[in-house]
């Protein structure tokens, strides 16, 4: 698998999500190069004249690079890719740029809960991430820990547009030697009705099972799913930006991103 790009802002939650990339990585044998995005404040670089802001960038890329090495210490280094202090305005496009120059085949983050606000924490970093990313991205839920990942869920209402994503998740499982387990959420059905090893008729791609879910919502059906399967790794496929934009301020993203007890992995077109 191609290398693993792995943003950090030094919190806690990255740390936490930083262990599990370095493990994933081990599992999937290739490395994690790990990036911090750096600039300097508005008010600092307005104070101080224009021959000293390039002393003042090269210090705080010093300081960036010193707080990169710190915080991979202590886990094990075997599968650590490059340290990378990058400057930008806007985090989550260089990242999304980093990944593409890059050719990274998978991004990793961490996620925090929800006692801090929605915009603040994933608006600007995660979710434009996931929306704009040239390749998946693998959101990391705070407290989550690797272990070995043997099941993984892919949410899906029967569109014919999943191949790429379906691909992509397949290789990814087999690497892992995980199974794909294919769930739709049926919010018309009885709810808690669980039906296992559906016939899916002209649905083109291999799966291990294949169940409905009934549920009043689409979230809390996940959520049950996820429970009754002991799923690792629940993956979603979002058809198009515009949609995905539109969900992720709805409850069920919102449910999914924050509230997920396991890692989140998006795929778009």
């Amino acid at each position: 698998m191609k290398k693993i790009l792995f943003p950090t802002d030094f919190s806690k939650a990255a740390r936490n999500a930083y262990a599990y990339a370095i493990q994933l990585a081990e599992a999937l044998d290739t490395k994690v190069d790990v990036t911090n995005i750096y600039h300097l404040p508005l008010n600092d670089a307005g104070r101080v004249p224009p021959d000293y802001i390039e002393q003042m960038l090269n210090e705080k890329k010093l300081s960036v690079e010193q707080h990169l090495r710190d915080f991979v210490s202590g886990l094990p280094s075997s599968h650590l890719g490059e340290l990378k202090a990058e400057y930008g305005i806007f985090v989550y496009q260089e990242v999304i740029d980093l990944a593409e120059d890059g050719g990274y085949g998978l991004i990793v983050m961490g996620t925090k809960g929800e006692r801090n606000p929605l915009e603040k924490m994933m608006g600007s970093v995660t979710t434009h991430t996931m929306m704009h990313a040239p390749c998946p991205v693998l959101a990391i839920p705070e407290g989550a820990e690797f272990s070995p990942i043997e099941h993984i869920a892919y949410a899906t209402d029967f569109e014919p547009s999943d191949e790429h994503a379906v691909e992509q998740l397949m290789e990814f499982a087999g690497k892992l030697s995980g199974a794909i387990h294919f769930v739709h959420i049926d919010t018309k059905a009885i709810a808690g009705n669980v039906e296992d090893y559906v016939m899916v008729e002209n649905y083109p791609f291999p799966f291990t099972d294949f169940s409905v879910v009934g549920s009043r919502s689409v979230s809390d059906g996940l959520e049950q799913f996820v429970k009754e399967k002991s799923i690792d790794i629940l993956a979603l496929f979002i058809p198009n930006r515009r949609l995905w934009e539109r969900l992720f301020h709805s409850s069920f993203t919102k449910q999914m991103a924050f509230h997920s007890k396991v890692p989140l992995l998006v795929f778009h077109e």
